[in-house]
């Protein structure tokens, strides 16, 4: 439970993973268990979106981690599909940030250059919405989201997480357990799940270069200022 609500966290999440697919042509493609992206736990946002126009590049392919412990062996390489001599071109896609700014799209059938996503958090599976459609086979498409923390731990599940997450684990469980045994969490308890989480905080905060809005900066555009040429902050 508690696993669950920091999965929510973006800074409490240790790192974002970049999955691909191919596109097929198709208006919605689907991310959870059995999607388009076969994941556990259907994403609750997508940080940011791509979409790579292959030129014959090859397809990207995801890494897989086994989850027993940290051998070298548990980890196996993706490859990004950079390094076969080929220059595929890759295009950020804008996100859409609600339902309702999809739903005022008048052409949503048009075919052409993606430029836009959304993505509608359905449960179990979460629906991603490429604007225009791209057509099948030329694209790739690429989403950040956050890394699913393990779920369905008992006693003996190894934690599957960088070292510093146990003891946030450790502290955070013991004052969130507490009132169920008619205790309240000591001060030191507090001061160290504070101190804890403080630590992942600092480690795990990523903060995006601040970007002026392309309509800013367009001459023919009537918010238009003289002076804003530089795109960033």
């Amino acid at each position: 439970m508690m696993l669950a609500q920091w999965q929510r966290r973006r800074w409490l999440v240790p790192n974002l993973t970049d999955a691909s697919f191919q596109s097929t042509g198709s208006s919605v493609y689907y991310i959870g268990p059995g999607g388009d992206i076969d994941v556990p736990t259907r994403p609750d946002k997508i940080e940011a979106a791509y979409a790579r126009r292959l030129n014959g590049a090859p397809l990207s392919q995801d890494g897989d981690f086994s989850p027993l412990d940290f051998s070298g062996a548990d980890f196996l390489t993706p490859t990004n599909g950079l390094d076969a001599g080929v220059q595929p071109l890759d295009y950020n896609l804008t996100l859409i940030p609600s339902y309702e700014d999809y739903a005022s799209i008048g052409m949503k059938a048009l075919r052409a250059w993606p430029s836009m996503a959304f993505y509608n958090p359905a449960f179990q599976q979460g629906e991603l919405y490429i604007w225009p459609i791209p057509q099948s086979g030329l694209w790739e498409i690429h989403i950040l989201y956050k890394q699913p923390l393990p779920a369905n731990l008992s006693a003996s599940s190894a934690i599957n997480l960088p070292p510093e997450y146990w003891d946030a684990i450790m502290w955070c469980l013991a004052a969130r357990l507490s009132p169920s045994y008619g205790q309240e969490a000591s001060p030191t308890v507090v001061a160290m799940v504070k101190s804890a989480l403080g630590t992942i905080r600092t480690a795990n905060t990523q903060i995006p270069t601040l970007g002026i809005p392309a309509i800013l900066t367009n001459t023919q555009s009537p918010f238009y200022w003289p002076g804003l040429e530089i795109q960033k902050l």
